[in-house]
């Protein structure tokens, strides 16, 4: 956990709950850290940091959002890549069970990065196997935008970067 957040769980679930959650920034060593497997059924405190990781990551005008990301040390991450933003998606324990050998590449930014952009090589098709909230083991196969993020987060808790896959084009 980042000390950030360390003094925020040592008080009431009022205080959990209103937690004011910042997205960490590149360099911040945090965000190099492979994160920890989240126990299932979902504590409370685990419910409330995936609310509000939600909250952070409409209110970033983000695509998706791990959990290393606002501070916590945890293999979970959410995303919305509909185009009203308001089908979240929640992935806990991801694996990528396989990975089309095609790769496409892409300009990504990313929320820890901000007004930085990589071109990124992802594979074209992703399959994954993730634990919903209710602890139900979920399976899919992700194309085209969606594939991307789940690469893209799946990287972030596995301790990576968008700058480690290639040179920044731009910096504001």
């Amino acid at each position: 956990m980042h000390l950030l957040c360390y003094y925020y769980l040592c008080g009431t679930k009022k205080k959990l709950n209103n937690i004011p959650m910042q997205i960490l920034k590149h360099p911040d060593t945090f965000l190099r850290q492979t994160t920890q497997e989240v126990e299932i059924p979902l504590s409370e405190e685990n419910n409330i940091i995936l609310d509000n990781m939600i909250k952070i990551m409409y209110q970033s005008n983000g695509i998706g959002l791990a959990a290393n990301q606002v501070g916590y040390n945890r293999r979970m991450f959410v995303m919305d890549t509909s185009n009203k933003k308001d089908s979240p998606q929640v992935f806990i324990n991801p694996i990528v069970t396989s990975k089309n050998n095609k790769k496409m590449k892409d300009i990504e930014g990313c929320l820890s990065c901000p007004g930085e952009e990589v071109k990124v090589s992802r594979s074209i098709s992703i399959n994954l196997e993730w634990k919903c909230r209710h602890g139900k083991l979920q399976h899919k196969t992700f194309y085209y935008l969606p594939c991307r993020v789940v690469q893209h987060e799946m990287d972030h808790i596995n301790g990576k970067l968008i700058t480690d896959h290639g040179p920044i084009l731009k910096r504001e």
